[in-house]
């Protein structure tokens, strides 16, 4: 990574302590020749009303991004245009966090040893999603970190599922999550989905309390399309989009295709950060069980 002369601020600014988190490190930078940005909405809510850029600007500016918050904040920094080019650091001021590179207590000597060069990169897959209406005319596109999520706010809804263009699973269900590796500790998980090693390309498939109990989790390939067609008409489908809404009107027969991005997400791993530690702490895994 380029020198850093420029880091670019995404903050959950519902913390009670963001601004004041936001204040300290914006001064530790500047004593350090490196300008903070943030982004206007943002400096508004934190009462910086002179500094906000757009966010378009802040991540065309930055060499680096902050992100100052949980999984969530990382999530929604994720669809600002361009992002896939600028390196990110996510430090979790929150509760769980898994996307997230630190805690709040080492906050100071990650950024310490992100500007000596000591740290990694690590490239996160993403997903595309095209809701196609009316033969893919104005089709609806987004692109996900963690998971798109088909599911009707009401009713249980039909869909069959197809790998690469062969019919796979026909699902009656609640909903399905189509998820990358980084989605699986996410609601995937919260539906009994597998967790998946976040370097790892895969697509998870994890239905929505399935009326079927011949209905399992599947992890396809990462190469892989995944198309899902209704099979009967639905007023409101609900797409959520990394948590984002969209809702849509679909004949029988609408397709929504899931695929591997192009882009990805380049997130800033300092050297002591453990993946398997943080899912072993945090879910408690093997909790209780006595090692030899």
């Amino acid at each position: 990574m380029k020198k850093i002369r420029t880091v670019g601020f995404f903050v959950n600014t519902t913390k009670a302590n963001a601004a004041g988190i936001v204040e300290g490190v914006s001064a530790w930078l500047e004593e350090r020749g490196i300008v903070p940005l943030l982004p206007e909405e943002q400096a508004v809510e934190l009462g910086h009303l002179q500094t906000g850029i757009s966010r378009a600007e802040m991540v065309k500016r930055a060499d680096m991004l902050l992100v100052l918050g949980g999984d969530g904040t990382l999530l929604s920094a994720a669809h600002t245009p361009q992002i896939e080019n600028v390196p990110i650091l996510a430090i979790n001021i929150g509760t769980l966090g898994f996307l997230t590179d630190a805690s709040l207590d080492e906050l100071y000597p990650t950024l310490k040893a992100t500007l000596a060069g000591d740290y990694r990169i690590e490239h996160r897959m993403m997903l595309e999603v095209v809701v196609g209406r009316d033969g893919f005319q104005q089709p609806f596109r987004a692109f996900a970190l963690n998971d798109v999520v088909i599911r009707h706010y009401t009713r249980l809804i039909e869909l069959d599922a197809y790998v690469d263009g062969e019919l796979f699973i026909p699902y009656n269900a609640d909903g399905l999550i189509i998820a990358t590796p980084s989605g699986s500790t996410g609601y995937s998980l919260s539906c009994a989905g597998t967790i998946v090693a976040p370097q790892l390309e895969a697509i998870l498939l994890t239905p929505i309390a399935p009326h079927s109990l011949t209905v399992r989790p599947f992890i396809a390939d990462g190469d892989a399309e995944i198309t899902v067609k209704m099979r009967a008409a639905y007023k409101h489908v609900d797409v959520f989009v990394d948590g984002q809404r969209e809702t849509h009107s679909l004949a029988a027969g609408s397709v929504i295709k899931v695929e591997k991005a192009e882009r990805t997400i380049q997130l800033i791993r300092s050297q002591h950060h453990s993946y398997y530690r943080a899912l072993r702490e945090k879910l408690m895994l093997g909790e209780g069980i006595k090692r030899a």
